[in-house]
């Protein structure tokens, strides 16, 4: 099959889409065997993320991987293949009014292997943590085209080495992604969302974030907006409850705030989805609620960005004709590209200095992938 994609500006020889698990372990076999670089993808929304790969072969797509292969509603767990689209998951749980809150700016294209693989997050990890929260178990293709399975079906399962962890965010580079095993959760019956006109810095902000009585299911800063959207979720009265305490607690600080729904809800998701998903360069910083806006994101001219403040990051994105030098040359490991224009590429490294961990991170890729073919050097440190 003809190559149609290019994974970090690199486009492959062939595109191969194995039809089931046994032919996704063939063609992984036969390359390894044949020492032929590869590199796995699902829907492709992430292919602009990492360094250029030193070299590509084949692509294995696993799209065709889409099955729903176990679903408990009652043990709010279910298994689906790596390449079910994550629209067609939330579909699957809506009928029985359950959400597995995977956030990714393309529903309809993000596959769950590539959200794994990639450590997808969003506003709602506030309030249900990361994808290393979410996943119970999973089935991998090693680099050699042998299969293995890690963690169960159940929430509760702390046997022998956290290989399930261990693929979440690794980029493809140790292993392709089969299936995997979540914890979901109810849908919430009723959502509203405020915003309020402060900063995340501000005390009004942090007698949010303190009061015992709120739990918002996701906080983000709006720089557009001059303030910070509070979105509750639950129950229609104590959602209703909690929008009114959050009013008066901003009323006492003298702080404007408004309710925030329908078209106005819609507009703020949709500008958080185009900074997260446009622009010819990307980037996610580590900020804190103090310092929601770090000196990187307003130091570049025409970027946009969205912060997540009870998360230490903020996202931003700008078109090719911003000024990046400063930020490129002084991000240190607190800055992570996650796509850059064509020019850049080979000039800038996406994910800064290697961490401290490093050593660590390149034992397991020897040790997964000895022959460095699996997507070899788009992850940290040239892994």
């Amino acid at each position: 099959m003809n190559a149609a994609l290019s994974v970090a500006g690199v486009t492959p020889r062939a595109v191969l889409v194995p039809a089931d698990r046994t032919e996704l372990a063939s063609i992984v076999r036969d390359l390894y065997a044949a020492e032929k670089a590869f590199a796995f993808v699902g829907g492709g929304t992430e292919l602009d993320l990492g360094n250029a790969p030193r070299a590509l072969d084949t692509v294995v797509r696993t799209t065709a991987l889409d099955r729903a292969i176990e679903y408990s509603p009652e043990d709010q767990t279910i298994t689906v293949e790596a390449g079910m689209r994550v629209a067609a998951l939330d579909a699957l749980l809506a009928q029985h009014d359950q959400l597995l809150p995977l956030d990714v700016p393309d529903r309809q294209n993000a596959t769950v292997g590539g959200a794994i693989a990639t450590n997808a997050f969003g506003a709602r990890r506030h309030r249900y943590g990361s994808i290393k929260d979410l996943i119970v178990g999973i089935e991998i293709v090693r680099p050699d085209g042998v299969t293995a399975r890690a963690g169960g079906k159940v929430v509760k399962n702390v046997a022998g080495f956290d290989l399930t962890k261990l693929m979440v965010g690794s980029l493809g580079t140790l292993a392709g992604i089969i299936s995997a095993t979540f914890r979901v959760f109810p849908k919430p019956a009723h959502t509203q969302a405020l915003l309020v006109h402060a900063a995340p810095h501000s005390t009004l902000f942090a007698a949010l974030m303190n009061d015992v009585s709120l739990e918002p299911m996701a906080v983000v800063h709006y720089p557009t907006l001059g303030g910070v959207v509070l979105t509750f979720a639950g129950l229609e009265a104590s959602v209703a409850g909690q929008i009114a305490h959050a009013g008066d607690l901003a009323a006492r600080h003298a702080v404007g705030c408004e309710a925030l729904a329908g078209p106005a809800l819609e507009r703020c998701m949709a500008f958080e989805s185009a900074v997260r998903s446009g622009g010819e360069w990307r980037w996610t910083s580590r900020t804190s609620a103090a310092r929601a806006r770090t000196a990187a994101a307003p130091a570049v001219a025409l970027a946009l960005e969205v912060g997540y403040p009870t998360l230490g990051v903020t996202m931003a994105s700008a078109d090719d004709t911003a000024p990046m030098d400063g930020l490129i040359a002084s991000r240190g490991r607190s800055i992570v590209f996650r796509a850059m224009p064509p020019r850049a590429r080979g000039r800038v490294d996406a994910w800064g200095e290697p961490p401290p961990s490093f050593a660590l991170m390149r034992a397991l890729k020897a040790n997964f992938d000895p022959k460095g073919l699996c997507n070899p050097g788009r992850f940290v440190g040239g892994l």
